[in-house]
């Protein structure tokens, strides 16, 4: 089963944008916990980010991020600006899904390099401009921040 997990958006200022997106939905902003991460592209470039997760209904989220080193996210907001940046979906079995995506034309833009599958994305140029996300069921906790138990 795949099914949307969040819907990510790159910002320049993550406060001020959580504070606008709890306001506009009804969202307690006290309630939202803010995360700092780091990714490492295939390529071994690894960027920092700020993020964070607010509950949008149904157990799917808005991820706002807001970059804050050199990196693929940074480079997208510079050219872009704010705005949609992914749409992330999860599964119980990434492997299968990630064919799955290949078998309807859409190719891996990278996956992180780990020792598990948890995490990739497919090229935007091959999904009608949107860059997809596949995360395993269970990386994230409810509050955003990645699940412990997910990387064992």
């Amino acid at each position: 089963m795949i099914r949307l997990h969040h819907v990510g958006i790159v910002v320049h200022d993550l406060k001020s944008a959580v504070s606008r997106y709890c306001r506009a939905i009804g969202v307690n902003e006290e309630t939202i916990i803010f995360q700092r991460g780091q990714y490492a592209t295939e390529r071994g470039e690894v960027e920092e980010f700020e993020y964070a997760f607010i509950p949008a209904g149904g157990g799917t989220f808005i991820e706002l991020v807001m970059p804050v080193s050199e990196g693929p996210t940074m480079r997208y907001l510079r050219k872009r600006g704010e705005g949609l940046f992914h749409l992330a979906f999860e599964a119980d079995d990434v492997e299968s899904a990630v064919k799955q995506f290949q078998d309807a034309g859409i190719p891996l833009a990278g996956r992180t390099p780990t020792g598990k599958l948890l995490s990739v994305f497919f090229h935007p140029k091959h999904a009608n401009g949107v860059l997809l996300q596949l995360v395993k069921k269970g990386l994230f906790l409810q509050d955003g921040s990645v699940n412990p138990e997910a990387l064992k």
